[in-house]
């Protein structure tokens, strides 16, 4: 009986002794850890160390080998799915791409991969633009000239209607013209008939009288 009493005293001043222990033993040993992650986080990869990290998030998030390993506390914790459940990993179980690169190192080259995309997407975007407008000119060039076209053909359309037109008065005129010379001599004709007529009727009464 005396030895059990002080047996269990002893394990209760072990354990009162050394809280630390306790505590980082019951960390240890939990299976369960809940983060507020709603939808899955952004990820940029980094191909030197041959994982992605989580941009635009309030967590250390790192996913390697379909896994997702957070960082929260002191501590890593590790899940199949971004909305866990999460549970305790000790850092020496961490995958060796993981594990050899401090945390410090991980978020600088998150940040120098981000910014080298960011500069990238820059650069490719204004040389959409630049491509884009350059295009946009061509089009309107290229549409301006239909226009020119067109309207050269247009206008030389209109010089030859005109030049029809004036063709076809040209030909009223000159068959005006004709009708009204013929029609002179017609008339010029006629009086000559008459006036040979008249002769002829004064030669004939000048030959009744003799």
């Amino acid at each position: 009986m005396k030895k059990s009493i002080w047996l269990a005293a002893g394990v209760a001043g072990m354990l009162l002794g050394n809280p630390a222990v306790e505590a980082q033993g019951a960390v240890r040993v939990q299976i369960g850890h809940s983060f507020s992650i709603e939808s899955r986080p952004n990820f940029i990869m980094l191909p030197e160390q041959g994982f992605s990290v989580a941009v635009g998030s309030p967590y250390d998030i790192v996913f390697y080998d379909n896994r997702y390993y957070i960082f929260q506390d002191g501590s890593w914790y590790r899940s199949s799915n971004y909305q866990g459940p999460w549970k305790y990993i000790r850092t020496n179980n961490l995958p060796s791409r993981i594990r050899k690169h401090r945390l410090a190192d991980i978020r600088r080259y998150r940040d120098t991969e981000y910014n080298r995309h960011t500069h990238s997407n820059m650069e490719q975007r204004r040389s959409d633009e630049n491509n884009k407008r350059n295009l946009d000119q061509q089009r309107s060039d290229e549409n301006n000239k239909r226009n020119l076209d067109q309207q050269r053909s247009d206008e030389n359309n209109k010089r030859n209607l005109d030049q029809q037109r004036s063709d076809e008065n040209n030909k009223r005129n000159l068959d005006q013209q004709r009708s009204d010379e013929n029609n002179k001599r017609n008339l010029d004709q006629q009086r000559s008939d008459e006036n040979s007529k008249r002769i002829l009727d004064q030669q004939r009464t000048d030959g009744n009288r003799k």
